[in-house]
């Protein structure tokens, strides 16, 4: 009974990460919030519609503060519509709103504003950001472009 249920497990666990692979993406991007910011994370996309899905993942924020290199885990959850993007990111210094457009899924460009929410204000005022994700061309994290 133990190897059925062991072997079972395994199968699932394969399947389950066949179709989470199949719409993750490695993200890279920078970021001004008040300082220059690189970001480097991944990003899931759930929602097969061209027009409403949903992305979020986790990601690593690098930035110099004082002299020393900071490494900072931020999370971020974005809400796509016909190529128009809304989100909000949040990291252990602030929050931060944001709207921006989509091109295919494959590069973000966004503004927003980012409210302190730590004594230490690193990040605070208007951003700007860019962001490429970067995943395999048959990969279902990507929009299709339709030709009529």
């Amino acid at each position: 009974m133990k190897k059925y249920f062991a072997l079972s497990s395994f199968l699932f666990n394969i399947i389950l990460h066949a179709q989470i692979l199949e719409k993750t993406a490695i993200n890279v991007g920078y970021r001004y919030t008040g300082r220059n910011v690189l970001q480097a994370g991944l990003a899931f996309r759930i929602g097969e519609s061209n027009y409403k899905s949903v992305i979020l993942g986790p990601s690593v924020l690098y930035t110099r503060i004082n002299q020393t290199n900071k490494f900072i885990p931020e999370a971020n959850i974005n809400f796509m519509n016909s190529g128009a993007m809304f989100g909000i990111s949040g990291n252990p210094y602030s929050l931060e709103p944001r709207i921006g457009i989509s091109l295919f899924n494959a590069i973000f460009l966004n503004t927003g504003y980012a409210f302190p929410i730590h004594k230490e204000k690193y990040f605070k005022g208007i951003t700007f950001g860019v962001q490429l994700n970067i995943a395999p061309n048959s990969s279902k994290f990507y929009d299709k472009m339709k030709i009529m």
